[in-house]
């Protein structure tokens, strides 16, 4: 577990922190992504070309609809974009974000340092590996204590020798069913969070049962629940009694897609993307059950049609119009501030 400089800190890529430094904090972002892994292949007639065509406000409602398919939308690498588009975030009193970027999705750690100086904010960069459709070569002949050592090292030491150190493992990536690999993947996070004491994030795969699969197999193997944050649910879990059973369990349980505003799910297209207003009243029966120290808030802003400079809600939609809209609706300010500023401090810190 933790011992010396991380024991009881926060790891960000510009060194460890003290928890009380966290402030307002969202769970699960990316500033910079290739995400190009999941394009999907348009299929009405005349859009392939759409596919291809940058974003303009002639073609935004159809890339909103069909945000997996269009190639532009999938890929941002510009530090300067990043750093305009997290001031918003900053200005409506963000102080840390998780960038939830892991190996396969173009995770750039000196990139991230450089917008930690420049916005002024604390972020926290992932570790580990996403889904098997986005594993490098040679993945598939790595054994779990192979890949738990690149996360420690990732952790410890920094990634590929730039000293910049990972302080989440994760996200990390399953598909459903889960593969093999993805299967290793999640041992060897586990693995490293014995080794570490740093929490995991999972990406669960667009079944309902996924995420309590995944929690038993973490389970099995000696992982810390408490220590585990469980993604996109309001995506994935549907039925009360299911989300009740993985809130039972005691992971954290991150709703992380605020401001997705189009109810079309282009990977699960037979269920639907929950809206804001829907999302709350998951959270507002969450908390009625007890579970308010489990709940974790983001974006997961992976696309640039979220994105401010292209017409999206941006880094700063859920302090500066979700948290209002929450307190309008009879929460407390201490309701929202455990979720947004206590919760992420406790799972962030290093056991």
């Amino acid at each position: 577990m933790a011992t010396g400089k991380l024991a009881r800190r926060v790891q960000t890529v510009l060194g460890p922190v003290d928890p009380s430094d966290l402030g307002l904090t969202i769970t699960h972002e990316h500033f910079l992504i290739d995400f190009r892994v999941v394009f999907l292949q348009p299929k009405g007639p005349g859009e392939d070309a759409l596919a291809r065509e940058p974003i303009t406000l002639q073609n935004l409602g159809w890339v909103r609809f069909n945000w997996a398919s269009s190639l532009e939308n999938l890929r941002y690498e510009d530090e300067q974009l990043a750093i305009r588009e997290v001031s918003h975030y900053a200005r409506a009193g963000g102080r840390t974000v998780v960038d939830a970027t892991s190996v396969g999705l173009k995770r750039n750690p000196r990139a991230l340092a450089n917008i930690s100086r420049a916005s002024g904010l604390n972020i926290v960069m992932g570790s580990g590996y996403y889904v098997q459709a986005a594993h490098p070569a040679g993945y598939g002949a790595r054994d779990a204590f192979d890949v738990a050592s690149e996360i420690v090292k990732d952790i410890t030491d920094g990634v590929d020798g730039s000293g910049i150190r990972s302080g989440i493992i994760g996200e990390i990536g399953c598909s459903w069913p889960w593969t093999d690999d993805e299967r290793k993947s999640v041992l060897a996070a586990v693995m490293a969070q014995r080794e570490t004491g740093a929490p995991v994030l999972i990406h669960p795969g667009r079944g309902e049962q996924a995420p309590i699969e995944i929690v038993n197999f973490i389970a099995s193997n000696g992982g810390d629940l408490k220590r585990t944050i469980m993604g996109h649910i309001e995506r994935t879990i549907f039925n009360p009694k299911v989300l009740d059973e993985l809130a039972s369990t005691g992971v954290y349980l991150e709703y992380d897609l605020f401001g997705h505003d189009s109810s079309h799910y282009p990977f699960a297209p037979q269920t639907y993307m929950p809206s804001d207003a829907q999302r709350i009243e998951q959270i507002e029966r969450l908390i009625a059950g007890g579970h308010l120290d489990q709940i974790v808030l983001a974006h997961d802003i992976c696309s640039r049609h979220r994105m401010r400079e292209y017409g999206g809600h941006g880094f700063d939609h859920i302090p500066a119009r979700v948290v209002p809209w929450m307190l309008a609706r009879g929460m407390s300010q201490a309701q929202v501030d455990r979720m947004l500023i206590d919760n992420p401090a406790r799972i962030l810190t290093f056991s």
